[in-house]
């Protein structure tokens, strides 16, 4: 079988350049495996590799302290003994679609069991790993732990609610009384008392819409319920929302005019929530209108986008405030600013449901006046 001058030796001996890639090769994979160990070791937050039947390759310590199991135990039990039963189908349907649509990560929040048998909520990050044939051969899971998070969210919703059900069970009472003393001041109490009775009515009344603002955000916040698209023609929205803020412009002397706002303009959109974020921006827009101004609205449309915007003139917003504008309990510290009444809270209520609309919402704001926008995509996509 081998030349009469060859010798066996000779004739399966691997040539040199031959030899040295693949020894290049071979140091390359090796440095590969320690990187990824140092990376899996080292982490903050749980890591695991995962064949495509759902059986661990490996896991970390920051996995192992998570849920409270040494690595040989953790190794043995598995993902489905650590995942709670409500989220353990879920997880198993997302990671097949995944595999199916070839998309390549998902993030999902969901709940594990300590060894304790306590509950803990970890946001997990889930990706496919696919051979170079597109063939999927694992998953990497990276899993940032949000239990004290959701406890502390938690907290403070039922503070929220609580405190907002305690005051608001006086607060009725009270500006009940305050109503029923107004229409008698007239007649049974002197001029100064009647001024009181009217600030404190006042005031009653800013409390009570304080505390509305509050319950909102709060409920706005957490709510995560899906929302049907509604075919919403755009004009009656805005027009809509000019009549309800009309009693306040009335009030102020400060018209809204709609500049544009072509009829048969439709957005699939949940109407109440974009209505919510109209009157938000109109009402800011009057509030914060120099005197003898005017609060426009204005309606454009660009290919498979839409826009409403509310401009306005007064005092430029400092540039300093850009970064927190759409944050709770923000105001500007200007004093024509603070002289405005207001729980800081309208903004932030418009950016959380814009966001779940799918939209964006920013503005520009100069001497020459206030341009605050939405923008919203014509069609709900997915």
């Amino acid at each position: 079988m081998y030349d009469s001058a060859a010798s066996p030796s000779s004739a399966t001996a691997m040539p040199e350049p031959d030899r040295q890639t693949r020894a290049r090769v071979l140091a390359e994979l090796r440095d590969s495996e320690r990187l990824l160990r140092a990376s899996m070791e080292h982490s903050p937050i749980g890591m695991a590799l995962t064949r495509m039947d759902g059986s661990w390759i490996d896991v970390n310590p920051a996995l192992c302290e998570f849920l409270g199991y040494s690595k040989a135990e953790l190794m043995e039990a598995g993902f489905r003994k650590v995942t709670l039963p409500e989220d353990r189908e879920a997880t198993v349907q997302t990671a097949r679609r995944m595999v199916a649509s070839h998309q390549k990560s998902v993030r999902l929040e969901k709940r594990y069991i300590h060894s304790s048998g306590r509950i803990i909520v970890g946001v997990l990050h889930l990706t496919v790993v696919r051979d170079s044939d597109d063939r999927p051969i694992m998953y990497i899971s990276q899993i940032t732990d949000v239990t004290a998070a959701r406890q502390l969210e938690h907290l403070k919703s039922e503070f929220i609610t609580t405190v907002n059900h305690e005051l608001r069970t006086p607060l009725t009472g009270i500006m009940g009384a305050l109503r029923l003393l107004e229409v008698m001041a007239a007649q049974m109490l002197p001029e100064k008392a009647q001024g009181l009775v009217g600030v404190a009515a006042k005031n009653a009344t800013r409390l009570k819409s304080l505390l509305d603002d509050i319950l909102e955000m709060e409920t706005v916040i957490s709510d995560q319920s899906f929302w049907v698209g509604q075919e919403t023609d755009m004009a009656d929205m805005i027009r809509a929302a000019v009549e309800a803020v009309g009693p306040k412009s009335e009030a102020a002397r400060i018209p809204v005019r709609i500049l544009s706002a072509q009829a048969g303009v439709i957005c699939e959109t949940d109407p109440d929530r974009l209505g919510r974020v109209l009157r938000i921006l109109l009402s800011n827009a009057v509030k914060y209108s120099d005197p003898g101004g005017e609060v426009t609205v204005e309606l454009t449309q660009t290919e498979g986008h839409l826009r409403v915007a509310v401009a306005n003139g007064g005092l430029p917003i400092p540039e300093e405030m850009r970064a927190h504008i759409f944050k709770p309990f923000v105001q500007g510290e200007s004093t024509d600013v603070r002289r405005k009444q207001g729980s800081g809270l309208g903004l932030a209520i418009a950016k959380h449901m814009v966001t779940s609309l799918g939209g964006e919402i920013d503005y520009v704001s100069t001497e020459a006046g206030t341009r605050f926008w939405i923008d919203l995509p014509q069609r709900r996509s997915g």
